[in-house]
């Protein structure tokens, strides 16, 4: 690897962010990415300037109802690179956790941990220059943690709640930091879950290892890599990119059209919901079998019964199918996946906390559950005597009301497994609503 002889290096591109600063009239339906920048998305400009060399794999937490549009331009931009999409979190913080815990297990590592070096780069800052880069993953191999920054061109004041000054802090000290930073893989991974543990924020990676103790270094940067959060940015970073082409100097007209041309493009991408939604379906099946000494618990209710249904959690059958199917609408996998019957933490719990956990991070991606279908087959128990609480339930658990929430009981006419009351087994179709992302232009 060029300067970093038996290094191995990855990065880490949050992109899960719902960019609520970047809004046009009110609205935001378009992922701030997903803007045109000198003829490439905002996304594409920021993978392309990390791909060089070092960088083996590219890890990107994303919001599912974006997972589609940012796996095809990488297909298409990047069809011979290793990179891996991840569910992104409520928060970046939650989404850079994420990734690290693919980054962890993944099957390409050759060296030791302490020489994998982690880097961690904003996408919405696609002017970032290569060499850069490289400085910064090589100064991070020398010192386990690594910041690209510049100091402050402006007086900054401290400011209490009543916008009254209250101090000036002495400005050749102060630098703004940017990204990317760099660390190497046990300097990350204790800040990280040391933050998780003891929940901590932050406001940038370098913060949460500061906290462990481990002195950061900082690279001098440059002012060209801005933070794109406005529609401000955008000008800026036009002006930027054709400012180093080989192209005649702006004018008061160029700059007029520069502001129009970037009007138009932030006005197609934050069109009202009725025009940039799609529906996605999912569907659930799952099956416990029925056991002595165990509660019988479906769609959060519970049934009295000399047998229940076994299982790592409370084995309601009804919510487990549930998730599964908004998870399949959503393409974000199964309940498996993210409550592993591996894990204690789960043992005996109640299936409605999880469908909660499953409802909080579908919000945080934009998802909007439409309706609900179930089928419960069952020989035993009755099951008609408890639907409606169980529509009941799941109505406030999904936000929907009861008319969005259809439960149906039927037997097998005592044929195989539920018909001989050895188990219950329940499927389920979900219509969820997600807002669409809008293609390259």
């Amino acid at each position: 690897m060029n300067g970093l002889l038996n290094w191995q290096a990855v990065a880490i591109i949050p992109a899960a962010g719902s960019g609520r600063r970047m809004r046009v009239n009110g609205n935001q339906e378009k992922q701030k990415l997903m803007l045109v920048l000198e003829g490439e998305t905002i996304f594409l400009r920021s993978i392309k300037a990390l791909d060089i060399p070092e960088i083996e794999a590219f890890f990107i937490p994303v919001a599912a109802a974006e997972r589609r549009e940012f796996s095809r331009q990488i297909k298409e931009s990047f069809p011979n690179r290793e990179v891996y999409l991840c569910a992104g979190g409520k928060e970046r913080q939650d989404s850079i956790y994420s990734a690290l815990v693919l980054v962890g297990a993944w099957q390409g590592w050759r060296v030791p941990e302490e020489r994998r070096l982690i880097l961690i780069h904003d996408a919405a800052r696609p002017l970032i220059e290569k060499d850069l880069i490289q400085e910064a993953l090589s100064v991070a191999s020398q010192t386990g943690a690594a910041g690209v920054g510049v100091p402050v061109k402006d007086t900054i004041k401290i400011v209490g709640r009543d916008r009254v000054i209250t101090a000036t802090p002495e400005r050749s000290n102060l630098w703004a930091i940017q990204t990317p930073q760099v660390f190497t893989w046990p300097v990350l991974w204790t800040a990280y879950s040391t933050a998780k543990v003891e929940g901590e924020t932050g406001t940038d990676d370098a913060s949460l290892v500061e906290r462990t103790g481990w002195p950061v270094q900082m690279v001098t940067g440059s002012y060209r890599n801005i933070k794109i959060t406005t529609p401000e940015d955008l000008i800026m970073a036009q002006a930027l990119l054709r400012s180093s082409s080989p192209q005649p100097p702006l004018g008061r007209n160029k700059i007029n059209k520069l502001e129009v041309d970037v009007e138009r493009q932030t006005s197609k991408c934050f069109q009202s919901k009725e025009e940039k939604t799609m529906l996605r379906v999912g569907q659930g099946f799952d099956v416990h079998k029925l056991v002595s000494g165990r509660r019988l618990v479906l769609g959060g209710v519970e049934i009295p019964s000399e047998l229940g249904l076994e299982g790592h959690s409370d084995a309601d059958a009804l919510i487990h199918a549930v998730i599964d199917a908004l998870l399949g609408a959503t393409g974000e996998g199964d309940i498996g996946e993210l409550f592993p019957d591996t894990d204690p933490a789960y043992q005996g719990i109640d299936s409605q906390l999880l469908l909660r956990k499953v409802m909080d991070r579908l919000k945080g991606a934009g998802v909007k559950p439409i309706n609900i279908d179930a089928t419960v087959i069952a020989q035993y128990p009755k099951i008609a005597p408890y639907r409606q609480e169980m529509r009941e339930n799941l109505a406030t658990l999904l936000g929907l009301s009861l008319k969005e929430i259809n439960i149906k009981a039927t037997t097998t006419e005592k044929l195989g497994f539920t018909g001989r009351k050895e188990g219950i087994a329940v499927q389920v179709v979900a219509l969820v609503q997600l807002s669409s992302s809008c293609s390259l232009v």
